[in-house]
């Protein structure tokens, strides 16, 4: 196993430090701290085997123009807006593209950036991240009409692996967007299965979180999955949102992580830094804090309050991407 690895390689170094007659024995757990140290650094350089010499030539690059990409360039982003009036020297565009074209653009390791990005372990092997919200858990948007037709536990949450299986109800999401770890493996699954695929669809377009919504309203689809929030979108844009309720979805009860994610390359690590040093502060958490409010629903403001406060707490600090 690499850890083991990882502990043999530094085992003779605690060897001579036990074994010398200069060695206190009080100082025992300090040199334990360094021993157990080093080995994490093996394990580091071997989870990511470029992640040094990334490391050392970030801090060669210079990062003049960043690309950041939106669902809807037209509207304002507070977060990049906030950004990049405090990054003057680099040059700031914007640009409309859909979540699986964004991940294509970084995948190539092209010079862009993506906020409002769901953090997954998938994710972290082709982009780096600084965090910018804690994301409510995502939900089933279903017709009301349609509620005595979906699988639920007693909790009354959506059993969604059946609910594809099944494939009496049509339902549809955006493609290339994450919906945490758990709901992804199950879409993945029902994209390569028969009989799933043709009762349930991915759509790929622009602008597709507010499309989805207008499909769901003209009775084109009979379920969403979607992040919070979307009966709140209903109603601001008079789509007959009473017709329509949200539920759970049933082992999708934890809170994603969102952020920004640049490519896995020394110039995505020279332009994270540079934009985790402008948010991690006091001033910039306080700035996310008001600009991410709007993509939660007062519901789940206060029902995740505690959880929230935390979160931007911890992010008044540097977050060191790496």
């Amino acid at each position: 196993m690499p850890l083991a690895r990882a502990l043999r390689a530094t085992q003779p170094k605690l060897r001579a430090w036990t074994s010398s007659p200069k060695t206190d024995l009080m100082n025992l757990p300090l040199q334990l701290t360094v021993f157990l140290g080093l080995a994490a650094v093996q394990v580091t350089a071997w989870a990511y085997p470029g992640a040094g010499a990334q490391a050392s030539e970030a801090a060669e690059v210079e990062v003049k123009h960043i690309l950041w990409l939106h669902a809807d360039a037209s509207k304002e982003n507070g977060v990049t807006a906030y950004i990049s009036a405090r990054l003057p020297k680099i040059k700031h565009e914007r640009l409309s593209v859909n979540a699986l074209r964004s991940w294509q653009m970084i995948e190539r390791g092209e010079h862009v950036c993506r906020p409002n990005t769901i953090r997954t372990p998938q994710r972290e092997r082709q982009a780096y991240f600084t965090d910018t919200m804690l994301a409510p858990p995502v939900e089933l948007l279903v017709r009301r009409d349609k509620l005595n037709q979906l699988p639920r536990n007693a909790e009354g949450e959506v059993d969604l692996k059946r609910l594809l299986e099944q494939g009496r109800l049509r339902g549809a999401a955006a493609k290339g967007r994450s919906y945490g770890e758990y709901v992804d493996g199950l879409l993945s699954s029902a994209s390569a299965s028969a009989g799933s695929s043709k009762s349930f669809t991915l759509y790929a377009t622009e602008g597709v979180g507010l499309r989805l919504l207008d499909m769901l309203a003209r009775d084109r689809a009979d379920y969403l999955i979607e992040h919070d929030g979307g009966l709140q979108q209903m109603r601001q844009r008079n789509l007959g949102a009473e017709e329509f309720t949200s539920l759970p979805i049933q082992g999708a009860s934890e809170a994603p992580v969102a952020g920004i994610a640049c490519p896995r390359t020394p110039w995505g690590l020279a332009a994270i830094r540079a934009i985790d040093q402008v948010i991690g502060t006091p001033a910039g958490a306080a700035e996310l804090r008001r600009s991410t409010k709007e993509w939660l629903s007062p519901e789940a403001q206060q029902r995740m309050a505690t959880q929230i406060k935390q979160f931007y707490q911890r992010r008044a600090q540097p977050s060191d991407p790496r």
